[in-house]
């Protein structure tokens, strides 16, 4: 692996389950869909979530990561990071995310993305739509590149989950850090997914869970999310690059180049 590769996969294109939904749908869209079993009120909850997000002009949250890597072997190991996501639609956006792995930080606002690797010092920036959902879509086409959690942050959160889910069920009330939530469990004919959605207030994710189990060794990614704010506006100053004098910049790569 080059420098340049360096920037778009390492810490950041970990497995596909680090993206959530939105990366799970694009690769099992070729798919045939098996009969769907589906919880109504599973399914209630869920795009209550889905419908306070994509209602929302602008938020923020933080969340501790654990991730699974599966080794020759058939060895698995687990890796730990955290993120903070910004968000003001319909076309600013900004993560910080920190990995055992490494880290990435990422701008996007006025048409434009910039992503930054403080490891090595580099950054390419790529002229891109101008609202997230087009933007997410156009780079995860063209680059290659899915952001972890990125299916929270589109207008409409469920509409990826509705194409591929086949079982949905709700598991029952249990803590996430102190906070009471609803569990549900879903799946997509090669993956399970458990969400934890606040019970009384506000139905916002708590927690994420995704296992890969028709890959090899079945890694799995993990979620805690915290720190939920809506604030009414966020200065567009937070969606501009703040980057070091002595970084170095290089070109994006195409999907293709972004492969192992």
């Amino acid at each position: 692996m080059n420098l340049r590769q360096a920037l778009f996969r390492v810490a950041w294109m970990v497995p596909i389950a680090v993206a959530g939904w939105a990366a799970v749908a694009v690769a099992q869209s070729s798919a045939p869909a098996p009969a769907a079993a589906l919880d109504p009120a599973a399914d209630k909850i869920l795009a209550r979530a889905c419908e306070t997000l994509g209602a929302a002009d602008a938020f923020s949250f933080h969340a501790d990561v654990m991730f699974d890597q599966v080794l020759p072997g058939a060895v698995k190991v687990q890796y730990g990071g955290a993120m903070d996501y910004t968000v003001q639609r319909p076309g600013e956006l900004a993560i910080v995310y920190r990995s055992d792995l490494g880290g990435k930080d990422l701008w996007y606002g006025k048409g434009n993305l910039t992503l930054f690797d403080p490891k090595y010092g580099m950054y390419a920036t790529l002229a891109v739509p101008s609202t997230i959902d087009a933007m997410l879509d156009q780079v995860a086409q063209q680059q290659g590149l899915t952001m972890p959690l990125s299916d929270l942050v589109y207008s409409n959160p469920c509409a990826r989950p509705k194409k591929i889910a086949v079982y949905s069920g709700y598991i029952g009330v249990s803590p996430v850090e102190g906070v009471p939530c609803d569990h549900l469990a879903l799946s997509s004919s090669k993956d399970d997914f458990q969400i934890w959605i606040d019970h009384t207030g506000k139905p916002l994710p708590r927690k994420i869970v995704i296992n890969h189990r028709s890959e090899p060794g079945s890694p799995e990614y993990i979620a805690i999310l915290s720190g939920w704010k809506f604030p009414k506006d966020i200065a567009s100053s937070r969606f501009q690059p703040q980057l070091p004098k002595d970084a170095k910049q290089i070109a994006f790569m195409k999907a293709e180049e972004a492969k192992p």
